[in-house]
């Protein structure tokens, strides 16, 4: 059997990106006045240990794999932890198709829908749309595969895909 996997880097919020270099620019502020009073030292450690945090080690990103019948879902954390988001096999899942498409579109709009967003928050990017039903809880999941992991679940599963 053949295992396809997706990695998807998130894209940080614009007001993420400006706290990150806000704090950074307070911490070095904070330094250079260290050097005059020791009152700024206090300062430039927070500021300097929030800012790095905020800048260096706030990497996301999502995993997608599928392997003989089942999905899973992880997040990445700055490329070293791992966290898994969701193992669903093919019998529980319904349909997926592209966004926005008339098959899913009663999901989209329905309230009781549970929805998760796995995507890169990029708006080029073609995103598709998952609907789940385990244990009579129905969710949709927003992800962006690529072709391979579309092909390769068509294997099997072709009435459940949708292009």
């Amino acid at each position: 059997m053949l295992e396809v996997y997706v990695i998807v880097p998130v894209r940080k919020k614009m007001w993420e990106t400006f706290l990150g270099i806000f704090t950074l620019v307070l911490g070095i502020m904070s330094l250079v006045l260290a050097c005059f009073s020791l009152i700024f030292a206090i300062p430039m450690l927070i500021f300097g240990i929030i800012g790095i945090l905020l800048t260096f080690c706030s990497n996301k990103e999502y995993e997608y794999s599928y392997f003989d019948g089942e999905v899973r879902f992880a997040k990445i954390m700055n490329k070293s932890r791992r966290k898994g988001l969701g193992v669903y096999s093919m019998e529980e899942v319904v349909q997926i198709a592209p966004a926005g498409d008339r098959s899913v579109y009663r999901y989209e709009t329905d309230k009781t829908v549970k929805v998760k967003n796995y995507t890169s928050n990029i708006p080029e990017n073609k995103t598709y749309d998952m609907i789940v039903n385990k244990d009579g809880a129905v969710s949709l999941i927003k992800f962006e595969p690529d072709e391979k992991y579309l092909d390769a679940v068509m294997v099997k599963y072709a009435q459940k895909v949708i292009r």
